[in-house]
């Protein structure tokens, strides 16, 4: 239920059709497994050595930030809001001499005060990286995120049914990036393809086809559950072998850093119709928007759906660090699974960001993605509401 599936026909060869998006169709784009190696393509690109320094939202997951210290890059961290807005202040207070670059991340698909940012750098002589991650397809003032930087990364996977891709977007014309990348391991690829045939519950389809497709899907993710099984043994015998690395990992290994995206992920790609899912992302976002605004259950982050964006969960702060665990596993219990970053990265001094630590402890997004329907959201309404009663 956290993410949309795709279906066995996207594997088949057909006439490529010609739906397209930024930066898909930018000739300065470069394919790699996941955005966290995109991103240390990009800091090569930009040409930053051993002591330079980028600035990093302290609000953050932690996958952005092993990239730049395995590049021997340093990590300075600057606030992030409860809003989930950039300060501007604190980051202007953080630029010094070693500073070479800034990174901004537009949180959930929605866009950081990006013109305001692009200024600061102008001024100030920084490249900006955009962190698209999130915020694939997402625009302001009809310009697409990601088109603002020097450079931009995205995440595809966060929002389609790929078993992996990232990419990196040169927007400056003086930066170049030489390096090639080569297609992903097989069985990774076949393992997490796997995982996104799953049928979904709470649907209410029940039509023949729709029944014999979910007993195929159902049938290909045994079988592939029984070779993960296979593969972790094979692992234990030869730990060098990347047999079962996926690209949603946690982990930064240096081994797939030259990793691209598989061919099952670009046939997925050419098929989906990106207008659509933006337009069914929308709809789902102000169906739960609508719903909470009447029955506020705590602190809804976005009271409103600026317009171009592609929102990538619907977040809603709860009232502690307790309740959040508590409703993200009662959800996950029942096959819905939430968006909660639970990872505080070593690396970033969490007593000095109380606001970040406030986001990470508190924040829980619920899945909105293109598959799900008016029946799917209130199951997912439901749920919430018996895990966490007004």
């Amino acid at each position: 239920m956290s993410k949309p599936k795709f279906h066995l026909g996207q594997i088949l060869p057909k006439k490529q059709r010609k739906f397209s998006a930024f930066p898909l169709d930018q000739k300065g784009s470069y394919y790699f497994f996941s955005a966290r190696y995109a991103l240390a393509a990009a800091i090569e690109a930009l040409g930053l050595i051993h002591g330079d320094k980028i600035l990093v939202p302290s609000y953050n997951c932690g996958t952005e930030v092993d990239p730049i210290l395995h590049l021997n890059v340093k990590p300075v961290f600057y606030r992030i809001k409860k809003d989930l807005c950039v300060d501007i202040d604190d980051l202007q207070n953080k630029i010094n001499d070693g500073v070479k670059a800034i990174l901004v991340t537009h949180f959930l698909g929605f866009p950081q005060p990006i013109d305001e940012v692009k200024r600061i750098c102008i001024e100030r002589d920084l490249f900006l990286i955009e962190d698209c991650a999130h915020a694939f397809l997402s625009t302001k003032n009809g310009s697409y995120l990601g088109s603002y930087g020097d450079i931009a990364i995205f995440s595809l996977l966060k929002t389609l049914p790929i078993p992996n891709g990232g990419i990196l977007t040169l927007n400056n014309e003086r930066l170049c990036y030489k390096n090639r990348c080569s297609k992903p391991s097989f069985l990774p690829t076949l393992l997490y393809a796997a995982e996104l045939l799953k049928p979904k519950g709470g649907g209410n389809s029940n039509g023949v086809g729709e029944k014999i497709g979910r007993y195929l899907c159902k049938g290909v993710s045994l079988w592939a559950s029984s070779l993960r099984l296979l593969v972790r043994y094979g692992k234990f015998l030869d730990p060098n072998r990347l047999f079962n690395v996926r690209p949603d990992s946690p982990l930064f290994l240096k081994e797939l850093c030259t990793w691209g995206i598989s061919g099952l992920s670009r046939n997925i790609i050419k098929e989906t119709n990106f207008e659509k899912i933006k337009a069914t992302r929308r709809i789902n976002f102000e169906y739960l928007l609508n719903h909470f605004l009447k029955n506020d259950p705590g602190i809804l982050v976005f009271r409103k759906l600026s317009d171009g964006v592609c929102p990538l969960f619907f977040p809603i702060i709860l009232e502690s660090a307790e309740s959040s665990k508590r409703v993200y596993e009662s959800l996950v219990s029942q096959g819905i699974i939430a968006f909660r970053w639970w990872r505080f990265h070593p690396e970033v001094p969490w007593d000095e960001f109380p606001d970040g630590v406030y986001l990470k402890s508190r924040l829980l997004g619920l899945p909105i993605h293109q598959d799900l329907s008016f029946v799917h959201l209130d199951w997912i309404i439901e749920a919430f509401e018996k895990a966490y009663p007004k």
